[in-house]
């Protein structure tokens, strides 16, 4: 059993599990999508937005740029024919789905893995991909991660930033962003908390939306 197989069934653990951030995470970008046509999900590790959204929209794609991943979601929606799972970076968007548009695009847990530079272009090729008034839900560490990375103690990470670090980026990207809060505040367990004191909180959460023409 490869060391990638262990870190999926842990995760699927994760996503299980009513108390972990990770199950929190979903239940909470759930909410904020109605359905529609089309939603892409940029990163779908073992496919769990997915499996919350496929009775929600028309068709749903998926991108992830791990072969095993890939593979993992292949084999679950292999019975749902409005389900298309490909293999591929966040930076092969464009050539991905060059012809196409969605109504939402998730992007949860991905842009913290890439070059900061490299953010900038993604964003950009998510604002294109996106319908006029279609919604961008992202998720990222925040300002405790930050400090870790200064460190050198997140092995994974290569930049996080405060809520309103990620705020800035997607803004200048164009969108204009309508929620941002965070998916866990730590000792104080509350919505209060998580929404208005999101800097401090577990794991940023934002919600924007593709307004008009690009702003940028």
């Amino acid at each position: 059993m490869s060391d990638n197989k262990e870190n999926y069934e842990l995760l699927q653990l994760q996503y299980s599990d009513p108390d972990s951030l990770m199950y929190k995470k979903l239940r909470i970008v759930d909410s904020y999508i109605t359905g529609g046509a089309t939603l892409l999900d940029i990163g779908v590790g073992i496919g769990e937005l997915i499996e919350l959204e496929k009775q929600k929209f028309v068709r749903i794609y998926g991108i992830d740029a791990d072969k095993e991943a890939v593979g993992i979601c292949r084999e679950r929606f292999k019975v749902d024919g409005t389900i298309y799972i490909r293999q591929g970076g966040i930076g092969d968007l464009n050539d991905l789905f060059q012809d196409k548009k969605f109504g939402y695009i998730t992007c949860l847990d991905v842009l913290e893995h890439i070059k900061r530079e490299d953010c900038k272009k993604a964003l950009s090729n998510i604002y294109e991909l996106l319908n006029d008034d279609g919604k961008f839900i992202f998720t990222g560490p925040g300002i405790f991660e930050k400090v870790r990375i200064f460190l050198g103690r997140s092995p994974t990470h290569l930049h996080s930033h405060s809520s309103y670090g990620w705020k800035r980026m997607i803004e200048r990207a164009g969108f204009y962003v309508t929620n941002v809060e965070t998916v866990e505040f730590p000792i104080f367990r509350s919505d209060f908390f998580r929404k208005r004191i999101h800097v401090l909180g577990k794991c940023c959460l934002i919600i924007a939306k593709k307004c008009g023409g690009n702003t940028k």
